[in-house]
């Protein structure tokens, strides 16, 4: 079995982005699964360090508007880079504060470029893999300026973020590939522009979501889905919600030591009530993490903060620094320093230790597509307190009175502070009042795993349906 696939973001980064982590751990989970797998991006000067560790392969010249292109490989086999400084020796991959305006130059000739280079060396693929909008116009141009190669086959589209597009002028059409003739409400137009996310829906024979929450959400949710809404519902049967996995061997904190989990936890406890000076007494700890997706859950905890003040519980907020979230809390916890703590977001390895040390996460209204904080919780010991609509909630064991195979706390809605209230009187009561049955279902959480192979297994699976 052998797949290209094409991402605007994957490799040898020196800090890589949310999507080139996501690409990355895809890539080695296809090579562990004996799958060959040609995984091409742009080389991006800025964002890789020694440039020494870096050679040279390939040159050549795509077919869509016949520009040079070069072809770099570091270190790791299973990444190859499409170099072209013009487009994308730049300081930023898409611009800062406003978008690079030839962007959809830029990566139609990146997939340009890889089908180019697979065409030259004779890497025959199976099916083609693009990632995200910078990915999704390999389908389109697979099937037409590469048709004689590659047009016969399958084209799988993984959109990890549905909110992130980039829209075209009409006149643009044909020097990024497309076929005008689907130009049209319910093929790539969106208000009078191509959108380039929706042309990789409308072309994929399958679209893969990183949760199957997040496929519910989107199809149910207009202000979720972009203003696609009806176009998504219209091809629902091509989408699929996969859950994207985690790598255990980061975010279980307790993977090298395999201590005892509940000793584990104390030790993990006490290294962060050093690390914020303060002591949390016997109170229950609650880790609530405020960033971008984390969508409305500042207002969802604030409407309840006085209630939770209440329990035998200390609260710990992880924001940015100066935000509206970060001033509003702060302004509590300094009337409340034995009950409150807010920290500055930091870095995922801070973040590790603040889950550990933790014992419920508190996580309303989280939109983040592939749910993963809910999963790096769980590697933590530590028990989620979340919606059943959630990315991955699906997979979890709500404590409903029997803990045999509890790992979650769920609610119907968790954007009602009433339902999540509820649970978190719920889930405080049982780590004061009977320890035996919270330290089972911290054991629980603990041992659940969704390894990236999993997510690997699902997508094959996928490939051999369609």
């Amino acid at each position: 079995m052998k797949f290209l696939a094409v991402s605007p973001e994957a490799g040898e980064w020196t800090q890589p982005s949310p999507l080139a982590g996501a690409v990355n751990y895809l890539t080695r989970a296809y090579a562990r699964s004996g799958t060959e797998i040609l995984t091409c991006s742009p080389f991006y000067p800025a964002f890789f360090g020694n440039l020494s560790d870096y050679t040279l392969v390939y040159k050549g010249v795509e077919k869509l508007r016949n520009l040079p292109f070069e072809v770099w490989r570091g270190k790791d086999p299973l990444h190859s880079y499409i170099r072209f400084d013009e487009y994308f020796g730049r300081s930023d991959v898409y611009g800062t504060d406003v978008p690079y305006a030839d962007n959809h130059l830029r990566f139609s000739f990146l997939v340009s470029a890889a089908l180019a280079y697979c065409e030259a060396i004779h890497f025959d693929p199976n099916g083609i893999w693009g990632h995200d909008w910078g990915g999704a116009l390999a389908g389109p141009i697979a099937k037409n300026t590469y048709k004689e190669a590659f047009g016969a086959l399958p084209f799988f589209f993984t959109v990890h973020n549905i909110t992130y597009d980039f829209h075209v002028p009409e006149s643009e059409i044909e020097k990024i590939g497309l076929p005008r003739k689907d130009f049209n409400m319910d093929g790539y137009e969106f208000w009078g522009k191509v959108s380039i996310l929706k042309t990789g829906i409308f072309y994929a024979t399958k679209v893969l979501l990183p949760s199957p929450g997040y496929r519910e959400a989107l199809l149910g949710s207009s202000a979720l889905s972009g203003g696609l809404s009806g176009f998504l519902n219209r091809n629902k049967d091509k989408l699929k919600g996969i859950q994207f996995g985690l790598n255990y061997s980061f975010w279980d904190f307790n993977y090298e030591a395999k201590r005892p989990i509940g000793e584990a936890k104390k030790a993990a406890r006490a290294a962060l009530e050093s690390e914020l000076g303060i002591s949390f007494g016997g109170n229950c700890v609650i880790y609530c993490n405020l960033e971008e997706e984390s969508s409305r859950t500042a207002e969802t905890l604030a409407t309840i903060i006085a209630d939770v003040m209440k329990l035998n519980a200390f609260v710990i907020i992880g924001t940015k620094e100066n935000s509206e979230a970060w001033n509003y809390y702060r302004s509590i916890a300094e009337r409340n320093p034995s009950r409150m703590k807010v920290v500055p977001v930091g870095t995922n390895e801070i973040l590790r230790g603040r889950l550990a040390g933790s014992d419920i996460l508190f996580a309303a209204n989280l939109r983040e597509p592939s749910a993963s904080l809910v999963l790096k919780a769980l590697a933590a010991g530590t028990v989620p307190l979340t919606g059943k609509d959630v990315g991955c909630a699906n997979l979890l064991s709500d404590y409903c009175g029997n803990v045999s195979l509890a790992n979650a706390m769920l609610v119907d809605d968790a954007a009602a502070p009433d339902q999540m209230l509820r649970r978190l009187k719920d889930a405080a009561d049982i780590y004061a009042t009977a320890p035996a049955f919270w330290a089972e279902i911290v054991n629980n959480a603990y041992l659940f795993r969704y390894e990236w192979d999993r997510t690997i297994a699902q997508y094959l699976l996928t490939f051999g349906e369609a």
